[in-house]
């Protein structure tokens, strides 16, 4: 057996060892790349959410829950400081406004807000905005003193009789009674918004319904180009009469136990959307307390609240009932 050279076997191990340092190397080198692909891929993410997150602030920022063209209803109104708002932002038109108190009169909105409302019902006066006093929102047909005799043209004059009725708001209701017992002060003002509900539904079917009728007739029953670009716009009406239900809430309780969505889903309204309310969207409005000119406990602008628009459900028949239904003669 012949003698094994020196050095053979060194330089054999050493190309092994420097062979697995370069395989040990790429190795790491790959693990490197894959951790930085996975690092920018969620770098990537995270800035796909975060510009998601921009958006969705900047949609919030710039959110009014009605159009510039549409017509509203306020009704609760306190000093008349949202309503001077939000024709001084140009969010709504004068003569597309008509503003409600559950007071009486001017003169005891003036004993009550005597820093803010003589000033902020003359700004609407001289605009012609229609305002309207002991309006309760839980009756809104009965306290217009609306009839057979008395319809809403006649209340509202000649610019309403051909204006459907799009939205109705209700801005933070309360029913100022101070009740301290918790279930009790739920359950008082749980009533208050079903109330609102149910009357806001008949008066848009009312108003709305008489409207569709008055111009049907006129057109012999066909539908004018402008009047289906008006019943398809976002603030449309639908079949029944119906406009969009707006309320804005504190959050946090006892707002949150009023349950507005299940109220409104047993008035056969459901939630179209919501937003954050954002305060200096309307720069000019005060939020007060209901039985004074006094701030509330916590500074309004302080408190976070929202806004929530409604619309009608409308249920889906199934096909195979339509089916079956135009079957029969």
């Amino acid at each position: 057996m012949g003698r094994k050279l020196k050095g053979k076997t060194r330089a054999k191990g050493l190309k092994a060892a420097l062979q697995n340092q370069l395989f040990q190397q790429k190795l790491a080198n790959s693990h490197k790349i894959k951790q930085q692909n996975i690092a920018n891929a969620k770098a990537q993410l995270s800035k796909k959410a975060l510009n998601q997150k921009a958006r969705q602030q900047a949609r919030e920022s710039n959110f009014i829950p009605f159009g510039k063209d549409e017509t509203l209803l306020l009704v609760g109104e306190g000093d008349f400081s949202f309503a001077k708002s939000i024709i001084m932002q140009d969010y709504i038109k004068p003569e597309n406004l008509i503003v409600t108190s559950y007071d009486a009169s001017i003169n005891e909105l003036t004993l009550k807000y005597p820093h803010t409302f003589e000033e902020n019902y003359k700004y609407l006066n001289d605009l012609g905005v229609k305002m309207f006093f002991q309006i309760n929102a839980t009756m809104l047909i009965k306290t217009f003193k609306l009839s057979k005799h008395t319809p809403w043209k006649k209340i509202m004059g000649k610019q309403w009789q051909s204006k459907y009725l799009q939205n109705i708001m209700f801005n933070f209701p309360h029913t100022g009674k101070g009740i301290k017992d918790q279930d009790r002060n739920i359950a008082d003002h749980q009533e208050l918004i079903f109330g609102y509900f149910d009357s806001a539904k008949q008066l848009f079917k009312l108003v709305n319904t008489h409207i569709k009728h008055t111009k049907s007739n006129y057109t012999h029953g066909y539908k004018l180009d402008d009047e289906e670009k008006d019943l398809n716009a976002p603030g449309a009406i639908t079949e029944d009469g119906y406009g969009k239900i707006i309320l804005s809430t504190f959050n946090g309780e006892p707002y949150d136990s009023w349950q507005i969505k299940l109220l409104a889903k047993k008035n056969d309204f459901i939630l179209d959307r919501s937003c954050k309310f954002q305060w200096s969207n309307y720069p000019e409005y005060h939020h007060k307390r209901t039985n004074s000119e006094q701030d509330t406990t916590k500074p309004s602008l302080e408190r976070e609240a929202r806004t929530y628009i409604f619309k009608q459900f409308i249920r889906r028949r199934h096909k195979s009932k339509e089916n079956n239904d135009s079957d029969v003669e």
